[in-house]
């Protein structure tokens, strides 16, 4: 038999070992990475780099609806087809899409963050935003797929307590 903590050979019927105290049998705190610890990093990566689609989806749209709706046509004039309507009668508009585009973009940041650095309340963050998320066609909603079934079933919410507890390993950068 062999000691778990140094590797030194012990004599039979030793209680500790000789070289580094350890107590004879006792093997160490197994490390089990489960589906969750596995897939926690890739999440909380998906998530940054969601917020910063977001932003170039937004600029780039803000663009676009900005020029529309100021008259923005041929040549610089007004073009009477653009739908002069919700630029002269609406301009709250583009305020509130550029407020709703930044929400999306804090709550994607705070919940890569979150996830990476596995606080307690981001597993429910990271569902309230999958949900959220479902809506928004394409890489939203594979995100968001990809978070429920990471994060959602009961079996996960017994992963994230484990992971939780102290002496749990961090995650591998």
């Amino acid at each position: 038999m062999y000691c778990t903590g140094c590797g030194q050979q012990l004599v039979p019927g030793a209680r500790v070992c000789p070289r580094c105290g350890r107590p004879a049998g006792v093997a160490p705190f197994p490390v089990v990475y489960n589906r969750v610890h596995r897939h926690l990093q890739t999440l909380s990566v998906l998530w940054l780099v969601y917020a910063g689609w977001t932003v170039l989806q937004g600029l780039i749209a803000l663009s676009i609806i900005g020029g529309m709706f100021s008259g923005w046509g041929m040549y610089g004039h007004r073009h009477i087809l653009v739908w002069p309507f919700w630029g002269y009668h609406m301009p709250w508009m583009m305020p509130v899409i550029g407020f709703v585009l930044g929400l999306r973009v804090v709550l994607g940041l705070a919940t890569g963050i979150a996830l990476m650095q596995r606080k307690p309340w981001a597993r429910v963050l990271a569902i309230v935003a999958a949900v959220l998320t479902l809506i928004k066609p394409i890489t939203g909603t594979l995100l968001a797929i990809y978070t429920l079934w990471v994060l959602a079933p009961r079996l996960s919410g017994q992963e994230w307590e484990q992971m939780m507890r102290p002496g749990y390993p961090p995650m591998q950068m």
